[in-house]
């Protein structure tokens, strides 16, 4: 009766799954596969290619493009960002971001990024808001031009000669991970001056990344089965498991301990150092009535900072030096806006503050969009999921498209920042001057297209910090160095977890 039961039930029950799966949205148009199963979007992930074949897919299908059977991607219009990603459309984070999560001593820990519950974002990122603001950026300067003068030095040590072949995407990887340890610890974490791996960080974040954005596409198996499966994490879990964590907590530690020891003025001192672990103390150390960061919370608060830091800004400046290198015309309009500014005495080698290239550095303001526009680090799509009385989306034509409560929408920067619609013919060549257009209008429009930092409520709270990091790093190099490909006909390679990986960007330097 059982053997009955299982030959003919099992295939009527899975029949019929597929069948839902298949109508569930079939006015959205996409890869015959992707209507049944998630595990098409997934095998797209763990490729690494997802970007580009959601590009292809998009202009294959046109604006919106169903991923999954329960999954739509979006793109080809900015207005699609607001309906989407607005402040009171009550779309929240997808179960994706769950997966992101950490578990310190049994208990779920997540970071502003991963959280998927909006009472608990609003509330902790009310906390530390502060210290990621535009009129607290000034205070971290000094923080960079000093992990800059480190990266400067080493460079010209090591590889100034012309000759030898300099690994640059890798060195600012290094960069990235030494300036956010700086920026968060008052202390670099080693890897310029050594010039490997310390600790093996890098290769742990990347494996992070590689394993959830691939889970991410299917998450239920993260909760039900693997990471976050209560029994595993109650018996088998380590309180602490991620090398990022454990570095972060014993520094917390450290600083906690140096802080119990001082007397009461040193104390202030070392709560007054102008980094983020002392920020968030601070917070921690808020009188009676006033609410507090948990321990458990800045430890949450640091790993953001590590993790979300470190290979984003890496992408970001691989992305820039290659589209620079590999654009010759570009490359020396830069170099001439930067010279005559230091002639002119309008900015100060090696690093102009960030007033400065505000100011009097439109160039290369606008090769900083230009890179986060082509290269936005985070290329998957922004997953959220359409509340009860589900999302009627509203066409550039005046028709409408109805999603039901439950589907998971979102944008992939990567697709959208390649909308000729939104960026022009030429929206998939590299091409700063766009930015520089008399057109007002035309330029907020695609600066609101944006979403290198994500957008509404939830976009990155470290944008402002990004964006002083490579305002100050990319005219210290081309100050200092003069810079060729070792390979100019070489192409480099682009991976996508999430977190764009690229590898190739080999050059020489020279003294200036």
């Amino acid at each position: 009766m059982l053997l009955l039961l299982l030959t003919y039930a099992l295939p009527a029950v899975l029949f019929f799954y597929l069948l839902k799966n298949y109508l569930a949205l079939s006015s959205v148009p996409g890869p015959f596969i992707a209507r049944f199963t998630n595990i098409y979007r997934a095998l797209l992930v763990y490729n690494g290619s997802a970007h580009e074949v959601h590009l292809n897919l998009h202009k294959q299908y046109g604006n919106l493009v169903r991923l999954g059977p329960e999954c739509v991607s979006v793109t080809g219009s900015a207005d699609y960002v607001s309906q989407i990603y607005g402040i009171g459309k009550g779309l929240v984070k997808s179960d994706f971001y769950s997966c992101f999560q950490n578990i310190v001593n049994g208990r779920r820990a997540a970071s502003l990024v991963a959280m998927t519950d909006e009472t608990q974002h609003a509330k902790s990122k009310r906390l530390i808001a502060h210290a990621y603001s535009l009129s607290t950026l000034v205070e971290y300067e000094e923080l960079v031009d000093r992990t800059t003068d480190v990266f400067l030095k080493t460079l010209e040590e090591r590889f100034a000669t012309g000759v030898k072949e300099l690994d640059l995407g890798r060195y600012l990887q290094f960069f990235a991970f030494d300036i956010i340890g700086e920026l968060t610890f008052s202390r670099r974490l080693g890897f310029i001056e050594q010039g490997i791996d310390i600790n093996n960080i890098i290769e742990a974040i990347g494996a992070n990344f590689n394993y959830f954005s691939v889970l991410g596409q299917i998450p239920w198996l993260d909760e039900a089965f693997l990471g976050k499966n209560p029994l595993y994490v109650k018996y088998f879990r380590k309180s602490v498991s991620s090398p990022i964590l454990l570095f972060a907590q014993r520094l917390l530690k450290e600083r906690l301990r140096d802080l119990d020891e001082a007397g009461v003025d040193e104390k202030q001192n070392k709560l007054d150092r102008p980094d983020f672990l002392s920020r968030f103390l601070k917070i921690r150390k808020a009188e009676a009535g006033e609410e507090t960061l948990t321990d458990a919370q800045i430890l949450s608060n640091l790993f953001m900072n590590i993790n979300a830091g470190s290979d984003t800004i890496a992408s970001t400046l691989r992305a820039v030096f290659y589209h620079l290198l590999k654009n010759p015309g570009s490359l020396s309009q830069l170099q001439n806006e930067l010279d005559s500014a230091v002639a002119e005495g309008r900015i100060f080698s090696p690093s102009p503050t960030w007033n400065e290239s505000q100011q009097n550095l439109p160039y290369l303001c606008a090769v900083i969009k230009e890179g986060l526009r082509m290269n936005p680090a985070l290329s998957l799509p922004l997953e959220r999921v359409v509340p009860r009385e589900g999302l009627s989306l509203q066409h550039a034509d005046g028709t409408r498209t109805f999603l039901p409560q439950g589907t998971i929408v979102g944008i992939n920067p990567w697709v959208l920042h390649r909308s000729a619609h939104v960026f022009g013919h030429d929206a998939e060549s590299w091409n700063p001057t766009r930015w520089l257009s008399a057109k007002e209008k035309e330029t907020k429009h695609m600066e609101h297209s944006m979403l290198s930092f994500g957008a509404g409520k939830r976009s990155c709270l470290g944008k402002n910090i990004a964006l002083l990091e490579l305002h100050k790093i990319v005219p210290a190099l081309l100050l200092k160095f003069r810079i060729e490909l070792a390979d100019p006909s070489r192409e480099w390679k682009v991976s996508n977890a999430w977190v764009l990986n690229q590898t190739g960007l080999n050059v020489r330097l020279a003294l200036r």
